[in-house]
């Protein structure tokens, strides 16, 4: 999931310009003590999004591409696997929303620039959702998050999950609504 946040900061330090779709909706808080459901993906449109799907009890879903070399050829497949967050955690993760200001951001961000990296952010509470379009323009605020998400995973245990091979015919099915979420 790191190769996402090395192009954001290569993209940050050249500085891009693009545009910004505001978003109208009203922002909202996630209420702690309610079901709520996050969803981050990173990667690409046209290869795919690794994703991170994360509710209240502390239930991680991770789906990542894996490339392997198979006779002078690169195969892409996807893998998938699940991790438990303490509830300090999950409260971490809510501090790292909040604290960013994530349900201030606008509809979606856009750099100036063919293909690259994409990177889609969808909150979910009742009613309620914030979803968030990141094309080759990642402010502070998203990439400061990607940090700190990408941290409490690691002291989740992150590198000591399990990875299992998806299915060829359910490739890419886990960012299907992540992708939906943006098109509200």
């Amino acid at each position: 999931m790191k190769r996402s946040w090395v192009m954001a900061v290569a993209l940050v330090v050249v500085g891009c310009s693009g545009r910004v779709e505001k978003d109208d909706r009203p922002a909202f808080t996630i209420d702690r003590t309610q079901p709520f459901w996050l969803e981050f993906g990173r990667g690409s449109g046209w290869h795919g999004l690794d994703t991170v799907k994360i509710d209240q009890t502390g239930r991680v879903v991770l789906h990542q591409m894996k490339s392997d070399r198979q006779q002078n050829v690169n195969v892409l497949s996807w893998e998938v696997a699940t991790l438990q967050l303490a509830p300090e955690a999950v409260a971490e993760v809510l501090e790292a929303v909040e604290s960013n200001d994530l349900m201030g951001l606008h509809k979606a961000y856009h750099a100036d620039i063919a293909d690259g990296t994409q990177w889609v952010l969808w909150m979910k509470q009742g009613a309620r959702e914030k979803s968030v379009y990141f094309d080759n323009r990642f402010p502070p605020a998203i990439t400061r998050f990607a940090e700190q998400l990408d941290a409490i995973l690691a002291r989740a245990g992150l590198d000591k999950v399990a990875w299992q091979t998806v299915p060829e015919r359910e490739s890419r099915q886990h960012e299907k609504e992540l992708w939906n979420s943006i098109r509200r």
